[in-house]
């Protein structure tokens, strides 16, 4: 789930004097800005000379709180909420009442967020599969150009370093340690992949607190907080505050973003600070009879709020405005108000005439959306122009909407008004033409392990959506599949949680009445082996293989399956072909060292479990191999080494212990072995002497 203002006021002069106050797309308002911030600089100067810390210059803060509906915040008008925080920074600040984001999904929609370009540009379509590559530049990777520390806090997995949203970061905090179960290494545990708002804000309090007094540097800080997603789960303060889960769940990221609020003031630190509050997607609660987000792109799903307080002294008191303005806006806002000249590549506009109240959005300033979640199901992707008081849905089965005689966009105006509907077509090709780089990104590969990390954060989704040879045929609407998309998202979530047993007869039976449905077959493989049903999984695995015979994902969990099975030179076949396309796989390697154990091999085990440590350390199951492999070959030392690193991950991993105990005792070390079988006993009654040998 990001901002700032000028240097010192002689850096800041002689940096406007090198580049024009607002740049290439602001030059209107260098005046006006100039004029606006000249008290300013002598107000915030004065300032900060008393200040013990970032006494050189103002700083940007952005804060994300993913998955925020603006109609579910006090400040927006809903009665209900407890947000007193974002209410406050509101009345000091600037409130947009319409703002669009390029896409329903975390990932994408914070690289709009963070580069100002649209996802054809910036080549993320997905949260699974895409990551943020070289270019285009991102705001840190311009203000740590400038001259800013720049440090970003993110609450989930789902932005974590891989997925390139760390470039231009000084520090980066993504401590998501994915450890995997020592019974079932496909498995994660949910707290594993997120953390709690006040664990985010503390950590960035941390940073800031850790960094030199008086430092000339300003500062850029980025926090991500992710607990109004799915599952809602406040903590009981405010479970009890408020009936709905999910509005407790954005009191309780309020709370934090107040915490955090309070720190800026205390060292003199708010006042002087560009400050921005945003959402990167909504939330549907049954709309159009959807429910969280991704599948489709109606507006609850797109809007988000934005807040904005400029720095004391810019000349903008509390202002609402209705013109409607993109996520992606604020990247260039940002840069508007620093008088840095923002790169070619952004397609948002700053949004400096607005918050001062000058001449409203350009009608060009249309708003372009898209979702490629479907894709994930062989779907049509959904793509939207939102222009005027109209909304154009691309999509096999077109729609057009009036947002402002039906805001809920129930009634479909493309059969009734094809005037307008085709202007806002060719509006929609020509804006999509503009945006799209000629070349754009291709998607990777995904892991098996990516996937099955987003589907423990809800996200269903498969290493292929539209392999290679897809027949040349019309895809179907989503509208059209939601009955289908709702099963597997259930059965899914159930899987996810360890309820196999009652996602397997939904899924049979999808399959049944499908019988092309490939993530179908796939998903019933994996609660049919994840319950031990090796005979059931294998057969739906055919049946996906056969579907898409160069699915990674099917042929990976084949090869699990014909492990399980017993079928030890089938599995090293299946594994060693997926092992030579995806070379930083993890798995794979754990498998194949389970291969070579299961026949014996031992220094063949142990270098296919070494390769999946490094490739991830924190895969505890691989780590402890290692370990134990390394005992039993006399490597006692080494051994040591690697099984303080699995009790380090799980203090709680008795057998750890054990053996950590063990390979103390073969070195030597009889008072370390000693409190090592202590605590493998108190953990575990099997690891305890018997009693004639107390």
């Amino acid at each position: 789930m990001i901002a700032a203002l000028i240097h010192c006021a002689g850096m800041r002069r002689d940096a406007m004097a090198r580049r024009g106050l607002a740049g290439q797309r602001g030059g209107e308002y260098i005046g006006a800005m100039r004029a606006a911030l000249a008290g300013a600089w002598v107000a915030l100067w004065g300032l900060t000379l008393a200040t013990p810390a970032w006494s050189m210059g103002p700083n940007v803060v952005l804060i994300t709180i993913d998955t925020v509906r603006a109609d579910r915040v006090g400040c927006y008008g809903y009665r209900q909420a407890h947000t007193p925080n974002l209410d406050a920074l509101a009345r000091e600040g600037v409130l947009f009442q319409t703002v669009v984001a390029s896409a329903p999904l975390t990932l994408p929609s914070h690289c709009s967020i963070l580069t100002g370009t649209y996802p054809p540009l910036h080549g993320v379509r997905d949260n699974l599969g895409y990551s943020l590559g070289d270019s285009p530049p991102t705001l840190a990777t311009i203000l740590k150009q400038d001259g800013y520390s720049t440090a970003a806090f993110v609450g989930a997995d789902v932005l974590n370093p891989r997925r390139g949203l760390s470039r231009g970061f000084d520090t980066y905090s993504a401590p998501f340690r994915r450890k995997m179960g020592r019974d079932n290494p496909l498995v994660f545990n949910l707290q594993d992949l997120q953390r709690r708002a006040e664990d985010v804000v503390g950590d960035a309090l941390g940073w800031m607190s850790a960094q030199p007094p008086r430092s000339s540097k300003p500062f850029f800080v980025w926090i991500h907080l992710y607990d109004p997603h799915t599952p809602y789960g406040p903590p009981p303060r405010f479970r009890a505050l408020l009936r709905d889960p999910y509005d407790g769940e954005i009191a309780y990221a309020d709370d934090a973003v107040g915490k955090f609020f309070g720190y800026l003031k205390e060292h003199a630190l708010y006042d002087p600070t560009l400050i921005i509050v945003a959402s990167d997607h909504g939330e549907s609660f049954g709309e159009h009879g959807e429910y969280t987000h991704g599948y489709f792109i109606y507006d609850t799903t797109l809007l988000v709020p934005l807040l904005i307080k400029p720095p004391l002294g810019a000349g903008v008191g509390h202002r609402h405005t209705d013109a409607p303005v993109r996520t992606l806006d604020i990247a260039p806002t940002v840069l508007q108000f620093l008088g840095i000249a923002p790169p070619s590549s952004m397609q948002g506009r700053g949004l400096l005439s607005l918050i001062l109240g000058k001449t409203p959005a350009s009608p060009a300033n249309a708003a372009y959306c898209e979702t490629y979640y479907p894709t994930e199901f062989g779907w049509s992707a959904l793509r939207a122009l939102r222009s005027g008081r109209f909304k154009y849905i691309d999509a096999p089965k077109p729609e057009l909407y009036d947002l402002v005689a039906d805001p809920q966009e129930t009634h479909n105006l493309y059969q009734t008004k094809r005037a307008t509907a085709l202007e806002l077509k060719s509006q929609f090709e020509g804006l999509v033409a503009r945006v799209t780089p000629k070349e754009p990104p291709l998607r990777a590969t995904p892991s098996p392990a990516d996937v099955e990390l987003l589907a423990s954060l809800g996200y269903v989704g498969t290493s292929d959506p539209l392999p290679a040879g897809h027949p040349a045929r019309p895809l179907a609407d989503p509208k059209d599949e939601l009955g289908t998309y709702k099963i597997l998202v259930s059965a899914s979530q159930m899987a996810a949680e360890g309820r196999c047993e009652r996602s397997i007869p939904l899924l049979t039976r999808l399959t049944q009445e499908q019988p092309a449905l490939f993530l179908g077959h796939l998903t019933l493989a994996k609660c049919e082996l994840a319950t031990g049903k090796y005979e059931a999984a294998e057969s739906a695995l055919d049946s996906a293989v056969r579907l898409r015979p160069d699915n990674l994902e099917a042929i990976f969990y084949q090869g699990i399956c014909q492990f399980e099975e017993g079928r030890l030179q089938d599995s090293l076949s299946s594994l060693q072909s997926i092992a030579q396309l995806l070379h930083d796989e993890p798995y794979v390697h754990f498998y194949l060292g389970s291969i070579y154990e299961r026949e014996g091999i031992a220094e063949q085990a142990l270098t296919e479990f070494q390769r999946c440590a490094a490739i991830d350390p924190n895969f505890e199951a691989a780590v402890f191999k290692v370990g134990y492999y390394l005992a039993k070959s006399g490597k006692f030392p080494d051994a040591v080494a690697e099984f303080k690193k699995v009790i380090a991950m799980d203090p709680e991993n008795a057998s750890a212990h054990h053996n950590l105990a063990l390979a103390y005792a073969k070195s030597g070390n009889d008072a370390e072995a000693q409190s090592e079988f202590e605590v493998a006993c108190h953990l575990k009654a099997s690891f305890c002497p018997a009693p004639d040998q107390r």
